[in-house]
């Protein structure tokens, strides 16, 4: 593959028009402009209290649209440094921020936890963390790095999704109705997706009603249509056969009970299947299906008081039930098997939020309880006789949490965010007839850290934050237990449910610029992690030949790395352009380091660098963006010893997409992607793989393909 240099990002380029423009001259004359105010409220914020001294990504509703997000992975296709994690049956399972995946990347759907991922088995069982359709979104919120506040889980970064509100489809005042439908299409996986939405006020009283379907197939690979390709086994280049779809129903009415109060209730549904033939796993002689599910159920309160007093000045709490089940069902037909095993982790939430202004002081407080109830159960049948087991006892997990926070404007210039917070978990578990108890796990954190941000001058601001954070071990990390012997040989996998929580340190720091033209931010950041969970090897025996398994707490892991980020106003830049015109660019190293053993850290993705050229037409009515993807190559230096033969190329990628509204009620977009058929694969699809072959075509990502929808308001 013919590799590109890309010796100047053009988001550096947009630094230097600006650097060189009189605006950032202390001689030339200067123009008012006000520091963005930090709003913090437990409804809604202008500005999140993470902002101050972390880089913040926020994606909302029309980007959504007009990049056709289809999934995760369309989602954080345009943001170095973050990356969606998946599996080529399970799909895409979460979001991996800074080298950190999984459980260590916390999640939330309007300030609810997703549920843990649970994935004891490279095979016949996984969880992920996808349970939500980006249709429903308003908008998503991307923190790199630890965010003390969020608590458990928060080591790489926070992922914060908002869903719809009615009032983003009403008029500003009064009675009004509205609803829209929109259809599209994408070729990669052949997917049809349909989303009706209602919204309505009626005097104090707003309700909305969304429900999405989608249909489709396989996402192909640069080999294309999977479905006359019936080769088996490691040999296989094509991806496996699927038929996939969803459902997504959100549901939301909203009363203002008076000036100070107002009341809703929430409820969402989300459903998804895929069926497939399991080529890739299969033999000529036993052919493997599967039938896997994954649903997730929610329904909460929400209560928010703006009456002033001693206590706050604004108020929100919450009460939200969620149950989050994914059953995985595979066939072997050699020996007539069938393998059904389940996850299902039910929880409920209550979570309280103030806030309270005392002089330069913004106090933001508040705590948390969750009670959740998980459970495993595995059914294999052979042959019409069916056996049960688990992989973990029937536990139950008690989190708590509380916070105080004060954003302080100590100068006009100076903003200090320094933040505290304490948790407490505990597992209890319950043996029977299929595993033992295995003990229960309790520990508590205390956590903090200081964000700061200084501004310069009118145009330049530092900013930076450091602190401290932690992740709970979640429940297969604790009492994963597997005993398998035959004539091959005996191994297990035993639990360790004395395992510590991970913890972190982090220190990140960074300038950011802006004018009339633009902005760019440029940030270093820091990681230590200590305690990192990992399975390990406890070596052989003359009862397990083959080896005794664990997990435990490593000595530590460091990460590190440097982004940058900017846009460009190139109509204001050059005027003779015309008006429309934007350029927008980021870039993202990262280095990590297993200090324990002294390797790579294999979760970190190469230097990564995206730029965008964007029209929008002075009339609105339309408009289009060129965005150019450059990967550099995973470097066998860079990959731990025994992964080093997955080592991937370097690729560029050009999508080009565009919107037409010839109505104000009716909207196009198109998209072409990877439009010069590039074949690629990322290094975040392998780096996984456990097979010894060599044949990675079937990791290679979709050539050139393509997107539409349209959407129609009434």
């Amino acid at each position: 593959m013919k590799k590109t240099a890309i010796s100047t990002p053009l988001s550096l380029v947009a630094f230097s028009i600006m650097v060189a423009n009189p605006a950032f001259s202390a001689e030339a004359e200067t123009t008012e402009h006000q520091l963005d105010t930090v709003t913090i409220e437990a409804a809604s914020r202008t500005k999140s209290s993470a902002a101050v001294g972390s880089s913040v990504s926020t994606i909302d509703s029309d980007d959504i649209d007009k990049s056709l997000i289809r999934n995760l992975d369309d989602l954080v296709r345009y943001e170095p440094g973050v990356e969606a994690s998946q599996d080529s049956r399970f799909g895409i399972s979460g979001i991996n921020i800074r080298g950190l995946d999984g459980d260590r990347v916390k999640i939330s759907v309007d300030g609810v936890t997703q549920a843990d991922s649970y994935g004891p088995t490279s095979t016949y069982l996984r969880t992920g963390r996808n349970t939500v359709d980006l249709d429903s979104l308003e908008s998503v919120e991307i923190i790199k790095g630890g965010d003390v506040i969020e608590g458990s889980g928060a080591l790489g970064g926070v992922v914060k999704y908002q869903t719809k509100e009615p009032k983003s489809f009403l008029a500003p005042e009064g009675d009004d109705t509205s609803a829209s439908i929109k259809a599209g299409y994408k070729s990669a996986s052949d997917e049809f997706n349909q989303t009706v939405t209602v919204a309505n006020r009626t005097g104090e009283t707003e309700s909305l009603l969304l429900y999405t379907h989608r249909n489709g197939h396989e996402t192909e690979n640069y080999q294309g249509d999977a479905g006359s390709d019936q080769t088996v086994g490691d040999t296989r280049s094509s991806v496996d056969p699927e038929n996939t779809g969803s459902d997504n129903v959100l549901f939301k009415v909203q009363h203002q009970i008076n000036n100070q109060n107002r009341v809703g209730i929430v409820g969402e549904y989300y459903k998804g299947t895929s069926d497939s033939i399991l080529y890739s796993d299969s033999t000529t002689a036993d052919e493997q299906s599967s039938d896997d599910q994954s649903v997730r159920r929610r329904i909460g309160f929400f209560h928010e008081n703006t009456n002033p007093n001693t206590l706050y000045d604004r108020l929100k709490w919450q009460l939200d039930y969620q149950d989050t089940k994914t059953t995985n069902i595979t066939n072997r037909s050699a020996t007539d098997r069938v393998v059904e095993r389940f996850y299902d982790e039910e929880a409920f939430s209550l979570k309280a939020d103030l806030v309270k202004q005392i002089n330069d002081h913004q106090l933001r407080y508040g705590i948390n309880y969750d009670r959740k109830s998980l459970e495993n159960l595995n059914k294999n049948t052979v042959s019409g006789s069916t056996e049960y087991s688990r992989f973990s006892p029937v536990a139950d997990a008690d989190i708590f949490g509380l916070y105080l926070e004060d954003t302080w404007a100590l100068t006009d210039r100076l903003t200090l965010v320094p933040a505290i917070r304490y948790d407490n978990y505990r597992y209890t578990t319950q043996g029977d007839e299929y595993i033992d108890s295995w003990g229960d796990n309790s520990n508590e954190a205390l956590t903090a850290q200081l964000g700061a941000e200084y501004e310069l001058t009118e145009h330049y601001t530092l900013f930076g934050k450091t602190g401290s954070g932690f992740r709970a071990p979640n429940l297969d990390e604790l009492y994963y237990y597997y005993n398998n012997s035959g004539a091959w040989g005996a191994y297990q996998i035993t639990p360790n449910p004395d395992l510590e929580p991970e913890e972190s340190l982090f220190v990140e720091a960074g300038i950011r610029a802006h004018n009339h033209l633009g902005s760019i931010e440029l940030t270093a950041f820091y990681n230590d992690y200590k305690n990192f969970i990992e399975q390990v090897s406890l070596g052989t025996s003359t009862e397990f030949t083959i080896g005794e398994f664990t997990n435990e707490n490593l000595d530590h892991v460091v990460i590190k790395g440097l982004e940058m980020k900017g846009n460009l106003d190139l109509s204001k830049a050059f005027p003779e352009i015309g008006l429309g015109w934007r350029l927008n660019g980021a870039i993202a190293y990262a280095d990590g380091d297993n200090l324990g053993d002294d390797e790579p850290l294999d979760s970190i993705s190469p230097l990564t660098a995206v730029v965008g050229l964007s029209y929008d037409a002075p009339s609105t009515a339309w408009g289009s963006q060129m965005s150019l993807t450059w990967m550099s190559a995973k470097e066998e230096d860079d990959i731990t010893e025994t992964n080093q033969w997955l080592a991937t190329s370097s690729y560029q990628l050009v999508d080009l997409t565009a919107y037409y509204k010839p109505t104000s009620y009716l909207t196009f977009n198109a998209g072409i992607f990877n439009l010069t058929d590039e074949e690629y694969t990322t290094w975040n699809d392998v780096r996984d793989i456990t097979s010894t072959s060599t044949n990675l075509a079937r990791y290679t990502r979709a050539g050139r393909n393509f997107s539409v929808d349209a959407t129609l308001s009434f």
